[in-house]
């Protein structure tokens, strides 16, 4: 049997996520940009901030970053941040980033932490933590909502997420020594290929925003010692 590393590593590595929708699809606008500015609405971010977006994929979050400061993108696939449009990028190991101390304004992941073994995921926030000279976010699913828990169900890939409850999220952020700013579970859109989800992506806009039993959990965090 396949250690949930090894599982995550042949998901990840895949071809078949490549087949992805790109940053600037509409959707996926919708659903990144809203988050970015509530993220930037509760924290002041200096002018030209330095933003890492950790585990950035084919950049969903680090496309739209890149309005709000300088952004540099990792992630553990080289196959994935092929397809990331941003200039700066560079393949790494959330559990080992290799920065210095206080190197960014802003460190950000989004879907990141339930792909990774559970004991690791304390270790990847203190290399997140240790990275940040200020904020810390993280955008998890929230297994709360009855469509998440259905999906990280029955997708296999998606087992982590299984644990990812408000309280669990705000834990993995306090447990690194940071303040939490704000913590909100939000909205009904997922970046998935849901069915009719471009059609109806005007219904959905009307719910980008923090609901009680969203589909996604945002916490922002701030360093203690800052």
């Amino acid at each position: 049997m396949k250690t949930f590393d090894e599982q995550q590593e042949k998901y990840w590595h895949a071809g078949y996520q490549l087949d992805r929708r790109d940053p600037s699809h509409p959707v996926i606008r919708a659903y990144a940009e809203p988050k970015i500015a509530f993220i930037c609405e509760k924290i002041s971010l200096p002018s030209g901030a330095r933003i890492l977006d950790v585990g950035a994929g084919n950049g969903y979050f680090s496309v739209h970053w890149s309005k709000w400061g300088d952004v540099l993108a990792t992630d553990y696939s080289d196959v994935m941040l092929q397809n990331n449009p941003v200039y700066k990028k560079q393949v790494m190991d959330a559990r080992d980033l290799k920065f210095p101390d206080n190197s960014f304004d802003m460190v950000f992941c989004h879907a990141v932490l339930h792909h990774i073994d559970k004991v690791d995921r304390p270790r990847v926030m203190r290399e997140m933590a240790r990275v940040s000279k200020k904020y810390v976010a993280m955008i998890e699913p929230n297994i709360l909502n009855p469509i998440i828990a259905a999906f990280s169900t029955l997708k296999r890939e998606e087992h982590g997420a299984l644990v990812f409850t408000p309280r669990y999220v705000r834990s993995l952020l306090t447990n690194a020594d940071l303040r939490i700013v704000d913590a909100r579970t939000w909205g009904l859109l997922t970046p998935n290929r849901m069915p009719f989800s471009k059609q109806l992506l005007p219904l959905f806009q009307q719910f980008e925003r923090p609901l009680p039993f969203g589909v996604t959990n945002i916490v922002i965090g701030e360093k203690t010692n800052a």
